[in-house]
């Protein structure tokens, strides 16, 4: 267990992690992390990423990321008389 103390940093109060504690918990610097007061205790974890839906899929046209999912579902074998293009 690693004991920091609690300094000033402008108008709010931090914390340094130890090398240690930063290696451990495999943080890294500009990282975002949620704080959470709990029955006196402080408990720190990483913030879950939000993309917008751009985001998410730059980089591909539509028919890249049709052509790379293509077989990502088997649907089973065609029934009855639907006629099934790709």
């Amino acid at each position: 267990m690693s004991q920091v103390t609690i300094g000033k940093w402008g108008k709010n109060l931090a914390i340094r992690f130890p090398n240690e504690i930063v290696k451990a918990a495999g943080l890294a610097e500009g990282e975002r992390v949620e704080l959470e007061a709990n029955d006196g205790g402080i408990v720190i974890r990483r913030t879950v990423p939000h993309f917008t839906l751009e985001e998410l899929f730059e980089g591909k046209s539509p028919a890249e990321w049709r052509a790379a999912y293509r077989e990502a579902f088997d649907w089973g074998p065609d029934v009855g008389r639907e006629v099934v293009e790709e």
